[in-house]
This record gives C-alpha cells, sequence and structure tokens, in this order.
C-alpha cells in the first residue's frame, strides 16, 4: 500500500498488543491479514459468556471458587510456593499456585523483594486507554459493530502516547456497538456502545490530571460521532461507565496502568518475554498478558491452557488434553 490511509488502516492492529505500529515488529503486520483472511470471533452473549461458560466447567470438573478474598502475598518456602495469604488472615495451602494477576504486580508486591521485582520495573510497558462504556436509548444505525476513526496526523497521535504519555489533540479511536452482533445486550430499540481512545500509561511523577484527560478523549468520541451525523448522543445515555488508566491500576493491579501489560517490542517478546513459570519457586506459575504468548483475550485464554499443560507435566497428573475430551463443549461464538 502507498496511500497514507490506507496504511493506516492496516496497522492499527498493533495498537491491540499495546504498541505504535511505527516501532512493532513487523510480525505483527500478520494482525491485519489473519482479521481480513480468517474472520473475527464474537462470543455469542458477548465476552463475559467465555468466564461465565468457563466457570460452569470448572463447577462441574468440582473446582471451588472463592470470590471477594484479596491476596496479601504468595506465601514461598525454599523454591516452592506454599500457597496464599489472604488479606483477612486465612491461609490457603496449595500443591501448585497459578497467578493471573499481572505479572509484574506479582513479583513486585506479592512476592519476597529480589532482583526479579527490580528487573520488572525496569521494562517497557505498553499503552493504556480511555474507555467508555455507554447504554443509550436509541440505536444508531450510522455505526457498524466495529468503527474506526483514524488521526490525521497518525504518526504524531502514537508519538504522543507512546513517548509523551500523553491524550493527542485529534487521537485515533475505535467504537464497538456489539448490539449490531448480539440484540442481546441491550434491551429492544436501544442500544450498547464502548469508546476505546489510546492513551499513554500512568507516568512516575504522577503528574498527568486524568479528570482533564477523560473528559478530553469523551469529548474527542463526540467530535468523532458528529462527522456520522451523531450530534445528539450526550443527551441519550441513560449509563455510562468510564475507566482511565488509574481504573485498570486500582481494579486490576495493573502496573502503570497499562492494560496490555508489558510491551511488545523485540526485546520483550518470545525467549525474552517472562517465563510462565517461576525461575525458583518451581510450583509457581503465571498467566495473563505479561507472560507467554502475550497480550489480548484469545492470547491470554492460550498462556492459561499452556500452563494447564505445564502443571500436568511437572505434576505428573492426567494429560491435559485427555481431561478436555471429558467435558461436553459449548458452542460459543459466531464468526463476524
Amino acid at each position: 500500500f502507498q496511500h497514507s490511509r490506507l496504511k493506516a488502516a492496516f496497522t492499527f492492529q498493533d495498537v491491540y498488543m499495546g504498541l505504535s505500529p511505527f516501532e512493532a515488529p513487523a510480525t505483527f503486520s500478520m494482525m491485519a491479514y489473519t482479521e481480513l483472511a480468517h474472520g473475527v470471533w464474537y462470543p455469542q452473549g458477548g465476552m463475559s459468556r467465555i468466564v461465565e461458560l468457563l466457570m460452569e466447567i470448572a463447577l462441574r470438573a468440582g473446582v471451588e471458587f472463592v470470590f471477594d478474598a484479596p491476596v496479601k502475598r504468595i506465601d514461598v518456602n525454599g523454591t516452592r510456593a506454599s500457597g496464599v495469604l489472604l488479606e483477612d488472615g486465612r491461609r490457603l495451602s496449595a500443591d501448585a499456585v497459578v497467578a493471573n494477576a499481572d505479572l509484574p504486580y506479582v513479583y513486585q508486591n506479592l512476592l519476597p523483594p529480589d532482583h526479579n521485582a527490580k528487573r520488572m520495573a525496569r521494562k517497557r510497558f505498553s499503552c493504556s486507554v480511555v474507555s467508555f462504556f455507554w447504554g443509550v436509548d436509541q440505536p444508531y444505525p450510522q455505526l457498524g459493530p466495529h468503527t474506526l476513526f483514524l488521526a490525521d496526523d497518525y504518526r504524531a497521535n502514537f508519538e504522543s502516547i507512546i513517548h509523551d504519555l500523553d491524550l493527542p489533540e485529534n487521537p485515533s479511536l475505535y467504537i464497538h456497538a456489539p448490539t449490531r452482533l448480539d440484540p442481546a445486550t441491550a434491551p429492544d430499540g436501544e442500544e450498547t456502545l464502548i469508546a476505546i481512545v489510546p492513551v499513554g500509561h500512568l507516568n512516575e511523577t504522577g503528574s498527568q490530571d486524568w479528570r482533564h484527560i477523560r473528559d478530553q478523549a469523551r469529548q474527542a468520541v463526540f467530535n468523532r460521532l458528529s462527522l456520522l451525523g451523531i450530534t445528539d448522543l450526550d443527551t441519550h445515555i441513560k449509563f455510562e461507565v468510564d475507566y482511565t488508566p488509574l481504573s485498570w491500576r486500582k481494579r486490576y493491579n495493573l502496573m502503570k496502568g497499562s492494560t496490555h501489560g508489558l510491551s511488545h517490542n523485540l526485546r520483550q517478546l518470545g525467549y525474552f518475554r517472562p517465563r510462565n513459570r517461576h525461575a525458583r519457586y518451581h510450583n509457581l506459575y503465571f498467566v495473563g498478558a505479561s507472560t507467554h504468548p502475550g497480550t489480548g483475550v484469545p492470547t491470554a485464554l492460550v498462556s492459561a491452557r499452556l500452563v494447564a499443560q505445564r502443571i500436568a507435566e511437572d505434576h505428573v497428573v492426567e494429560d491435559a488434553a485427555s481431561a478436555y475430551l471429558r467435558v461436553k463443549p459449548y458452542p460459543v461464538g459466531e464468526e463476524i
């Protein structure tokens, strides 16, 4: 492609990895091809259905869930993790511990201090996003399931996000209308909208005014929608929740509020990415965006599968694949 707009349209997918297209490894250019050639899958009932169905399968297998139980630390003894200590003082013993909190957070907050925690703080982190979740009382047919607005100065947009850790003046942004694919995501005659505006992650000085940045991002969404003739969205919003990097850090313990975890530059990919098993505590495993293979919901699910298989091998239990065969699969999605 030679036209700058076409180049932008086929490289914005790098943002899904928390990267600037101008710095992303060339391998990630395959994502645009994958979307076009193989399609995108949507879970019927919304993304939360993945969690609900996995939980149903786990319950059928005898798994016990404990909710509202923040972990204070992972207890270790010698070369093993012996369990977890909860904030309320309860201790849960374990033969193996799987940490699905953000890996850098685990090293810095849940394990004894060591050189690994310091190394994590020096690593590069991905960008973040300001997200808006809206329930509106009327449909907006001008929007498709996925609508992408690209900044006029595409390079400057990413320079502001990645290097200045800021919100660009006229940012690129993405709007998802899940009701187009799944009417169950909103009452009849109404609409669910999700707007995502990439921004820089939290800086070390704490000088960013996120209330102001959030308001700017919100107005940027309205300005872009006005180009499609949508000028009254603000008056039709019945429900609204927003997330900034501060929200991501507070609710999900994401270091620096980086929604995609550790950056996916060449020095933090493949062999150089943090392992999914602790080097010293051999029965402590990691899943999620900051370990193998990387960020994104499908990729994080793959990381969980890899850890399940590794635990089965390390602890000489029934092969994980054999266990899967006994569980009746659910039809969880359709290609769009």
